[in-house]
């Protein structure tokens, strides 16, 4: 590719997104304030990048921009005020018909957009993580994005080999909205009393590649209570308030797998480990593809007359069972429930189309049924 690529940020986003460009053949211009982050993105690229070096150029300092740069993409820390104070500085270095974009997952790209004379130049290009492997990409449109910026920036993610969906601005976009009650949901089921690895395990025997506990645990109590704090600030809906369980965990410095302890514990050193080995510690991780799996079945039971004869002939045929009964309601409908009616909430207003919405929850969350579509 004869374009020219700038990334800011080279956190964990960061770095993917740069490898996914190099291994694309741009030629592209990394700055991170932080000398760290940028040494941990060199020994990135050393083991997933072949023979980058005469792609890369790493910028000391923003005034070394290539004023000719097609592309720019940003992915420092999730901070609105330290993302458009960048994007202030950022638009008179370059030319007028640059795209500027955001990797942000929930800031909203309207307010953004602000920063910038161009707005038009302007948009949300979401990777999702790891950069490398999701096939995933919301691009979010503010209300100024015109119609030419668009089709240059679905050009180049294509040529990343891809899979995009377009929406408008809206708190949490698709997939970090529709997503939401699958952890708030269950998360007031904790708080009820019921097990969270119960939970767990009832997500996982209908189709679901991991439980919402060990999910937050693996994105990160912190960044996962983020997400729903922003999202909840901007809708002021009382269903997607987040949780205090979070909050407390927070405190306690309960982070998930980076700190060995969230809902679950897990060994030393556990975050050191790659990211095929953190699949592996929940039986999720198949070598060949990247796919996931879950290790064994199962069946909720919902009809209790002959429970005994039920639960015996479940086991014969190698189900795991639940039996649920104690409860008011199915741990597995309610969720799904929930889920269901923030897809349609997200369509109803015009966020995204239904097909892109059902291809966002699939390709972004690996859901096992289509959000829009499935349930009435």
């Amino acid at each position: 590719m004869d374009k020219k690529v700038l990334v800011i940020g080279c956190g964990t986003m960061g770095r993917g997104i740069i490898a996914l460009f190099l291994k694309n053949n741009y030629f592209v211009q990394i700055y991170d304030e932080n000398k760290n982050a940028i040494e941990r993105t060199i020994n990135f690229l050393n083991e997933n990048v072949e023979n980058y070096s005469k792609n890369l150029k790493i910028l000391s300092n923003l005034n070394e921009i290539d004023r000719e740069t097609d592309f720019v993409i940003e992915a420092i820390i999730e901070n609105f005020e330290e993302k458009f104070k960048l994007f202030k500085i950022l638009e008179p270095l370059l030319k007028r018909d640059t795209i500027i974009s955001t990797n942000t997952s929930s800031l909203s790209i309207n307010e953004l957009s602000e920063a910038l004379n161009y707005r038009e130049r302007f948009l949300g290009v979401h990777f999702f993580n790891p950069p490398l492997i999701m096939k995933l990409v919301e691009i979010v449109l503010s209300s100024w994005t015109s119609q030419n910026f668009l089709e240059k920036t679905i050009e180049i993610i294509k040529s990343l080999s891809k899979e995009i969906v377009i929406c408008k601005d809206s708190p949490g976009f698709i997939v970090n909205r529709i997503a939401r009650p699958f952890y708030l949901t269950a998360l007031r089921m904790y708080e009820n009393g019921i097990d969270f690895t119960l939970i767990d395990r009832v997500m996982k025997v209908i189709g679901f590649k991991m439980g919402p506990f060990e999910l937050m645990d693996l994105i990160g109590i912190d960044i996962n209570y983020s997400v729903s704090k922003i999202i909840y600030e901007k809708t002021g809906l009382e269903r997607l308030k987040p949780s205090k369980i979070q909050e407390e965990m927070i405190k306690k410095g309960f982070l998930g797998i980076k700190t060995n302890k969230g809902f679950y514990e897990y060994p030393r050193n556990y975050e050191k480990f790659n990211f095929k080995t953190k699949l592996n510690f929940f039986g999720l991780y198949e070598k060949e593809n990247f796919k996931f799996f879950t290790i064994g079945y199962g069946a909720e039971i919902f009809d209790y007359e002959n429970e005994n004869q039920t639960v015996e002939t479940i086991r014969n045929l190698g189900f795991e069972h639940f039996v649920l009964h104690n409860f008011k309601f199915s741990i597995a409908k309610k969720i799904i429930d929930e889920i269901v009616f923030e897809a349609k909430e997200v369509y109803k207003n015009n966020i995204a189309s239904k097909e892109d919405i059902n291809k966002a929850m699939k390709l972004g969350t690996n859901y096992p049924f289509n959000v829009i579509g499935d349930f009435k």
